[in-house]
């Protein structure tokens, strides 16, 4: 037999014995072992022809610096800096702007409720009615609606209440002089005279200024949370940015109440 012949049933011999002792190594193999330590370091053991890597989680501890070292307080604010989460703000320009949307509404209202020599029921629609419980508003106790172009009517809900109705809308400084009719009370409307629109337009600008403080409340509310939250450690230009917003805001808001006051000025001059 020559000598190729010979190596050829060595290798066979050979591979048949690896491919039956192969599922026992494998078992006998150690596994991968997951430590945790002080540190991120990856250490690799050697056990006969296998290799395991064991890898070390770091874990911080806050503050933690060796006795003596310059270093140590500047780490442990650089470590406790990581750690902090991030901050919440407690100022909402969305919020801020609804604030300041809903006085403005509430000025437009107010401003229907102004008419020069032509009857609407929005005229008497906040004229507040003082009974003996309390007081509420008109519109809750009666209807109220036009009679024609120069009168209003209003019918009680309760008779009892009448003459409380026809005193509060006396006293309510719109220039009204109703009289009572039966269940009804009759609200005649004055034709405009100069004396008349100088007194609208004198209450359309104590109005108008009222609105204008509730906007500048809100941008003082807001200013007040920035300056509550510019303390955990906001940048300084971060705030300036805020605080042109906030004021931009306000800014846009106070705009709206003057360009409705024009508009409403510009309608009671005409008449």
């Amino acid at each position: 037999m020559n000598s190729r012949a010979l190596l050829r049933i060595y290798l066979s011999y050979n591979s048949v014995v690896s491919r039956a002792l192969l599922p026992s190594l494998a078992k006998a193999a150690p596994r991968p072992v997951v430590l945790a330590a002080g540190h991120a370091k990856a250490a690799v053991f050697v056990l006969g022809q296998q290799q395991n890597q064991c890898r070390f989680f770091a874990s911080k501890k806050k503050g933690g610096k060796k006795a003596g070292s310059a270093g140590g307080k500047k780490n442990a604010e650089e470590e406790d800096a990581e750690d902090a989460g991030p901050v919440e703000m407690t100022l909402d320009l969305d919020k801020m702007a609804e604030q300041m949307q809903l006085s403005i509404d509430r000025f437009a209202t107010e401003l229907q409720a102004v008419r020069a020599g032509r009857a609407s029921p929005a005229m008497l629609d906040h004229v507040k009615v003082l009974l003996k419980g309390g007081s509420a508003v008109l519109s809750d106790l009666a209807m109220i609606a036009v009679k024609d172009a120069q009168n209003l009517i209003v019918i009680p809900n309760n008779e009892d209440e009448q003459k409380a109705i026809d005193t509060s809308i006396r006293s309510a400084g719109l220039g009204l002089n109703p009289r009572i009719e039966k269940n009804a009370i009759i609200v005649p409307v004055p034709k405009p005279t100069k004396e008349s629109r100088e007194r609208l337009l004198k209450g359309l600008g104590a109005t108008a200024e009222h609105a204008r403080v509730h906007v500048r409340k809100h941008r003082q509310d807001a200013m007040k949370r920035l300056k509550s939250d510019s303390k955990n450690s906001m940048p300084k230009d971060e705030i300036k940015v805020w605080e042109k917003d906030i004021q931009a805001a306000t800014d846009k808001y106070i705009g709206k109440i003057e360009e409705l006051l024009k508009a409403k000025t510009r309608e009671i001059e005409r008449t």
